[in-house]
């Protein structure tokens, strides 16, 4: 999924943080949605950011008490999360703002490139929520548990590349009815926890970080609600 190398079963790839099915890098947003015009193009090899490594910490140069990606509008495209909502322009995604958290800049991926429609909310590189979007170049309803875990596999070997260890079987769960695929992992040197979090809609794929070194309780609650509230297109 992240490697960019082609597997046999419908000619899938999977790149990292990156959408993990061949695409052309590009996010397919809702009815009346912008798409990214970021991406690489079709030809490009492409890896999944890996979750933000907890040192060093950068701090924010700003604590913006609005969200600036939030709303409180349902959108156009389909999605009626309660406000207040993280609905970035565009995005396939949305979430209610977690409780307790503010809206941080967590810079460049340690390894890898970024998704589309990227928000964060934390205290910093150690502890945070990362939410992260990334279109696949096939429509993933289609496709069994086994060979979407299959693909996640190349994913989650490039991302303990990038200092994490992650578990080899995922949990399965549901997000707004698509499914999900959840790999928790610690860092290299046992100081971070990270969740990751993948959630499989038709052509769209939203990638969810949680990240714990120092407030355990506050991530948790905050991730479980992030996930309890999130809508996701197709």
């Amino acid at each position: 999924m992240r490697t960019g190398a082609a597997a046999a079963l419908l000619m899938l790839t999977l790149s990292g943080c990156a959408s993990t099915l061949p695409g052309d890098g590009e996010l397919a947003a809702g009815a009346d949605g912008e798409q990214s015009t970021t991406g690489a193009p079709p030809s490009a090899d492409r890896t999944q950011s890996a979750p933000t490594a907890s040192s060093p910490a950068p701090t924010p140069t700003t604590s913006p008490t609005t969200s600036p990606t939030a709303t409180s509008d349902p959108d156009p495209g389909g999605l009626t999360c309660s406000a207040p909502a993280v609905t970035p322009p565009g995005a396939p995604y949305c979430y209610s703002v977690p409780g307790g958290l503010s809206e941080i800049d967590l810079g460049d991926p340690t390894a890898g490139e970024e998704g589309s429609f990227r928000t964060s909310f934390g205290f910093g590189p150690a502890d945070h929520i990362d939410v992260q979007a990334y279109i696949v170049g096939v429509d993933t309803d289609g496709l069994s548990d086994e060979e979407i875990i299959a693909e996640l596999a190349g994913v989650v070997t490039d991302l303990e590349a990038g200092g994490f260890d992650f578990v080899d079987e995922p949990e399965l769960i549901t997000v707004d009815g698509a499914r999900g695929f959840v790999y928790p992992g610690t860092s290299n040197d046992g100081g971070q926890v990270i969740t990751a979090h993948f959630v499989f809609r038709g052509v769209n794929e939203v990638q969810l970080n949680c990240a714990v070194t120092e407030r355990p309780e506050v991530i948790a609650t905050a991730c479980a609600d992030v996930l309890a509230s999130m809508q996701v297109l197709g």
